[in-house]
């Protein structure tokens, strides 16, 4: 179920980056407009509620929480096909990001407390996958229905079934034991202030180079989606039809690097929690230069085999690295700590990516017209390149922070 309201989330959160060339050519903005629309929207929101949303996640049924989140979230997406002009449409996706906060606190905090520290990948690579396909099968849909019915007739076709999702998880699922799997007790569970917890979080060492790693990671990522249908109609003058096809398939591909992703790593964890990491650098080193190479070859075809070939080797990260902070979380505290995890990514690494790109394009675009995507695209392997170093840094401490979140050592202060 947590991996169907993903699947929902994908679809809902990225439904624009499909139909961006569409919604841009019918309000007539700009490159670095539509670049705010898909990124930077998510960025203030987050920026706003993510942080007291996680902590709300900590203290109340979490279940409850992600129903109603969702039903919110899919009203507002029905909502995006319904705007006339640019404001409501950047207003409604206001509404999307307020609602979808709830979702990565409130799932990785019910994951944490389902699954022990050594199986947490494979559980986490259900949601992973189910966020995969929801984005592949939703980016095929969105492109059928808008050369159908427009590109708002796609965005409330896509809305409205999460509002029979919303009913089944919320009596469907039942609520777990918090720190049921740390042998934490409910008189455990921290009831401390934001700055408590704040400092809490500053005395995991590994948190600061994680997260900085993460930022650039899912700033290439979330450049690349936000763009990469773009660069296809634009470079290699696609349909929107044919575009939506063959986008799903590559990140399709995704969906299978994290089932095994999360397995694989799993089994290396047992040696330690650092090899979690070590697998995420020898991941970006092979698949960054495919994602680069994509970019510049010139046929169709061997750009789709060099992004097939990058998704199905990198699409196992956010996986890994999920796994790798729920783990370096307190149990009373993992709906906090995604919180301001994702608090990061959006504000300074997603919510951002789509904007610098689009920044970058419409600078490069003065000399290079259409084919100005293939050098502004450039920024996703430079990204992943960084990121990976940020890695092997934190390899160094995470065995240590894992431990004394289980329990199983006494936290010092550095």
């Amino acid at each position: 179920m947590l991996g169907a309201v993903g699947m929902l989330a994908a679809v809902d959160r990225n439904i624009l980056s499909v139909l961006l060339v569409p919604i841009q050519n019918d309000l007539k903005v700009s490159d670095g407009a539509m670049g705010a629309l898909t990124g930077t929207t998510m960025a203030l929101v987050y920026a706003t509620v993510a942080l007291p949303i996680g902590r709300l996640a900590d203290r109340t049924d979490r279940r409850k929480l992600l129903a109603f989140a969702l039903a919110a979230w899919s009203v507002a997406t029905a909502a995006c096909g319904m705007a006339v002009n640019f404001l409501q449409l950047y207003l409604a996706r206001l509404a999307v990001g307020a609602a979808e906060s709830a979702q990565p606190p409130a799932t990785m905090s019910m994951i944490g407390d389902l699954y022990p520290a050594a199986r947490r990948g494979a559980a986490i690579s259900v949601v992973v996958v189910g966020m995969t396909i929801g984005f592949s099968l939703g980016s095929f849909i969105a492109g059928v229905l808008n050369d159908h019915y427009g590109w708002r007739g796609a965005a409330l076709a896509v809305g409205l079934p999460g509002l029979l999702l919303a009913l089944l998880l919320r009596f469907t699922v039942a609520e777990p034991v918090r720190g049921g799997q740390d042998g934490a007790k409910p008189t455990e569970i921290s009831k401390g202030t934001f700055r408590q917890q704040l400092r809490q979080c500053a005395r995991i060492r590994t948190f600061y180079p994680l997260v900085l790693g993460v930022v650039c990671m899912n700033m290439a990522f979330t450049g690349w989606l936000g763009w990469a249908p773009a660069f296809l109609m634009r470079v290699h003058h696609l349909s929107a039809t044919k575009m939506s096809a063959l986008f799903g398939i590559v990140v399709g591909g995704a969906a299978l690097a994290n089932m095994v992703a999360g397995v694989l790593s799993d089994r290396l964890a047992k040696r330690g929690a650092r090899w979690r990491l070590y697998y995420c650098f020898a991941v970006i080193a092979l698949a960054a230069p495919a994602l680069a190479a994509s970019s510049l070859v010139t046929g169709l075809g061997a750009s789709i085999a060099c992004l097939l070939f990058y998704t199905l080797v990198s699409g196992g990260l956010t996986t890994v690295t999920m796994a790798t902070y729920v783990s370096i979380a307190p149990p009373q505290m993992r709906a906090f700590v995604t919180a301001l995890v994702f608090f990061c990514i959006a504000v300074f690494g997603g919510g951002s990516g789509p904007l610098v790109f689009g920044l970058v394009n419409d600078v490069v675009s003065k000399t290079h017209g259409a084919e100005a995507l293939r050098y502004t695209m450039l920024l996703g392997p430079a990204l992943l390149a960084i990121a990976a170093v940020l890695y092997l840094v934190a390899s160094r401490t995470v065995d240590e922070d894992t431990a004394i979140a289980a329990g199983e050592a006494s936290a010092t202060t550095p």
